[in-house]
Order: C-alpha cells, then structure tokens, then sequence
C-alpha cells in the first residue's frame, strides 16, 4: 500500500500597507475624478441657464466689431444701382440701419433676401466694397398685368408676382386679370398673347374661370372663350383668321374656341352660327 501523501496548506499573504495605500488613493483618485466632472456640469449648466455664454460671446463680438471700426472697417456708403421704380428709403429700411456699423457683421444673404422682399424688386445682390462702402444691385420686376380681385387692384409682371396695389386709372395700358388664382396662371396666356401683337392690342381683359381656363374681353366687348387645354393653338389660330378675315371687327357677341373642333361665333342679335 503506497504511502499517503499529506497535503500541505499554504497561508494566504496579506498585503503590504503600502499596497493598501496605493489601492485606497486609486479609489479616492477615480472619485474624485468622477465628482470632477459631475460638477463642471453642473456649472456648466448654471452658466448656461443665467446666459453667461451668450453675453461672454455678446461680448467677444462687440469687442471684434469695435476693433473693426477702429481700424476703418466701418460702413459710410450704400451704392444703390438698378432702382428706377424701388426708392432708396425703401431699400435702406429693408437692410436696417447699417452706417456706422463693421462692414463684416453685415450678413450679405440676410440683406439680400430681405431686399427680394420689396414689391418692384426681382432680384438683388450685395457685396463689400472695403473698408467702407455696401454696394447693392437690384434687377427690377417689369409690369405685364393688372389683377383685380375683390375690388382691389395689383400691378403683377409676367410671373404672377405682385408688385403693388394701384389706383383705378394707373397702368391702364395693360391687360386687366381677373378672378381667384389669376396671377399664378398669368404667365402662359401674357405670353401667348404677346407674340401676337395685333390681338393683344384689342384685349381689355382676361377673366379666369372657374380657376382653369381663360375668357378674353376685348376692347370692343367682343368675349372670346378659349380651351381649358391648348389655348395658346387657340390664340394663335384667332390671330390667323383676324388676318385673313377682319372677324375681331365685326359686331359680335363672343367666339367660342373651346372645342377645337368648331368654331361658334354669335353676332350681335343673331342666333350663334359655326365654322368647322
């Protein structure tokens, strides 16, 4: 029979009074860490809730913007080209009072867009021309119509767009539009007419029915009903037969073009008659 073997117990070693040390100031040390940072933010917050960034940056601006007019970045001039219609109060009172400010705070898009904003004004630009003069260019809107609408009046261009109200006898060279939705429609049907330079002369008036098609109103009472679809073939096609047979100076009563099939045309009390 072999022997048995005795097992052996080893005592586990303490550790050193040093080590104990080290480990305590490790969990001190990553606490204390920790509080760190749980109280920065909450300072940060504090300084955020009482506005302390905003005005350390408010000042930090001012001081470079002051520094700017101190070294001659300041604006004395505002050169305005392409205003005929647009006043320069109207275009200095859409920037807001900028002489005297540092020509590098104004916010160039900011002022351009705040300049498209005017009624007579199509498009705008802005630049710098340094140390000390803002330089605007505007390209203005033409007049192509006048919309009236509930009894008002608006001078639009060739978009739609409005540029102002008038009064009942300004601009009454131009065609008048009317009804809801005009101005948004006005585009194609200015258009159409105004390549046909004999007609457009006759037209008075263009009414929008039932927000999808057109009426003419000439100038000699003539109603011309054009097509919900194709109506500049239409135009094109009354402008032929002007041409060739004077139909517009006849006494009528209205020419309907809405079928593209057949023409009806009524005379003045006579029964409506059809040209196929």
């Amino acid at each position: 029979m072999p022997p048995v073997k005795k097992k052996t117990w080893s005592k586990k070693k303490a550790p050193s009074p040093f080590a104990q040390l080290t480990a305590l100031l490790e969990r001190y040390t990553v606490a204390g860490a920790a509080g760190l940072i749980v109280m920065l933010g909450l300072v940060g917050v504090v300084l955020w809730a009482g506005g302390y960034f905003a005005m350390a940056g408010r000042s930090v601006d001012r001081a470079v913007q002051s520094a700017a007019v101190g070294a001659g970045l300041e604006i004395r001039r505002v050169l305005l080209r392409g205003a005929h219609q647009t006043a320069h109060q109207e275009v200095m009172d859409a920037i807001g009072p900028v002489v005297g400010e540092s020509i590098m705070r104004l916010s160039l898009d900011e002022a351009r867009v705040r300049i498209e904003q005017l009624g007579w004004v199509r498009s705008a630009s802005v630049t710098r021309l340094l140390p000390d003069t803002i330089s605007i260019a505007i390209r203005e809107r033409e007049p192509a119509a006048v919309w009236q609408i509930n009894g008002d009046l608006n001078l639009i261009d060739d978009s739609g767009a409005l540029i102002r109200e008038v009064g009942a006898y300004e601009y009454s060279n131009l065609q008048l539009i009317v009804g809801s939705g005009a101005p948004e429609a006005a585009a194609g049907i200015l258009q159409a007419i105004g390549v046909q330079p004999e007609l457009q002369k006759r037209v008075y008036a263009l009414v929008r029915v039932g927000e999808r098609r057109w009426d003419m109103r000439l100038r000699n009472e003539i109603k011309v009903k054009l097509p919900e679809e194709n109506y500049k073939r239409a135009i094109d096609d009354l402008a032929l037969l002007q041409a060739a047979q004077s139909t517009l100076d006849q006494p009528l009563e209205y020419i309907d073009l809405r079928d593209p099939e057949r023409m009806v045309i009524r005379k003045r009390g006579e029964p409506e008659t059809a040209l196929n």
